[in-house]
């Protein structure tokens, strides 16, 4: 798992903490529910977005395409918070 990002549930929510950020710009925890932390978990996995469809396709009984929508419109807000998944940071 990433160092510099921590994962915490508090208050009915996952919160997602940036541990490097700088003092003088203090970033507020980004907050997520149950599948967004999954989401984030199973990318801190090496896991690419199509592996993590079809893990929720299963679990959720939801359409292939709806889901990967979902996630790739998730990893967007991550990446605007400025985590990069493992996967891509391995290219």
């Amino acid at each position: 798992m990433s160092a510099r990002f921590q994962l915490r549930k508090a208050v009915g929510l996952y919160w997602l903490i940036d541990m490097e950020q700088d003092i003088g710009q203090y970033k507020k925890p980004l907050p997520m529910n149950e599948t967004g932390a999954e989401i984030y978990k199973l990318m801190e996995k090496g896991k690419t977005n199509l592996q993590i469809a079809e893990i929720l396709v299963d679990r959720y009984n939801s359409k292939p395409e709806d889901v990967l929508s979902d996630i790739v419109g998730f990893e967007m807000q991550l990446k605007e918070f400025g985590y990069k998944p493992i996967t891509e940071e391995a290219m």
